[in-house]
């Protein structure tokens, strides 16, 4: 089987191609556990071109469904072959998760979900995903390699950013991510502020405090040591805007 990789800003589709059994299922696994380290947790399995699916394959789909939800997203199938679509009929997994005809159909779908999670309020208006790499081997060592870790922004300055980091995707405890995140510790951060600037930020930053937050995740706090001038005061300003807009809506404190 063969797995080719569409990725947009927020979701991702994966078209599959061949005979998808036991021999392949580290294959999807990795790429699902690929993406949702980069933050990508909406996540679109093409399957027209799948000639044959055995049980241990549908059972790492809805093992990936299930990674994906427990990180706020969702994993549907689009245009399934006619053995997939019966395969899926008979054991009931189109009871689980979406079935969809084509990729603009499942697309909708995820901007839709996307849009009502944002406009529900689960993602603030300065809620953006951080990526985070470690500079030391030894904490590299922790997560089994050179890996990235994404967060969730709270908020973010010319001086600073705090973000929400989970541990699920590493399986991970709290208490094991704030031993990753300790006080003056240097981590490299690279994220976006989608709504201000197009690209991304990259930063050297220094940690000032990792405390414990809800659902077992740890809330981080950081302050930057590298950043450009430019940088910075593109981050300030974003920071005043958010102030203002934040007060003039519905409930704002004047």
């Amino acid at each position: 089987m063969k797995i080719d990789k569409e990725l947009d800003d927020e979701f991702a589709i994966l078209t599959l191609k061949g005979e998808f059994d036991t021999f392949y299922v580290p294959s999807l696994q990795q790429e699902v556990d690929d993406l949702l380290e980069r933050g990508i947790t909406h996540i679109i399995l093409n399957m027209r071109l799948v000639k044959f699916v055995n049980s241990t394959a549908l059972g790492a789909i809805i093992k990936a469904h299930k990674l994906c939800k427990a990180e706020d997203g969702d994993l549907v199938i689009s245009k399934p072959s006619s053995f997939v679509r019966d395969v899926v009929g008979q054991v009931g997994l189109d009871q689980l998760l979406p079935i969809f005809d084509d990729d603009d159909a499942a697309t909708k779908h995820m901007i839709k979900a996307l849009n009502s999670k944002e406009f529900a309020g689960k993602a603030p208006v300065n809620q953006e995903s951080v990526m985070v790499t470690f500079p030391d081997d030894t904490r590299n060592q922790q997560i089994g390699g050179r890996r990235t870790l994404v967060g969730t922004m709270l908020n973010v300055d010319g001086s600073r950013v705090q973000f929400l980091q989970s541990g699920k995707t590493l399986d991970l405890s709290a208490d094991q991510i704030k031993q990753l995140f300790f006080a003056g510790s240097s981590v490299n951060l690279k994220f976006q502020v989608k709504m201000f600037k197009k690209g991304y930020f990259e930063v050297t930053a220094n940690i000032k405090e990792a405390t414990d937050a809800d659902d077992g995740q740890v809330r981080v706090t950081a302050e930057f040591e590298a950043i450009g001038d430019s940088d910075r005061d593109a981050l300030n300003q974003f920071a005043e805007d958010m102030s203002f807009l934040k007060k003039q809506l519905p409930g704002g404190k004047k």
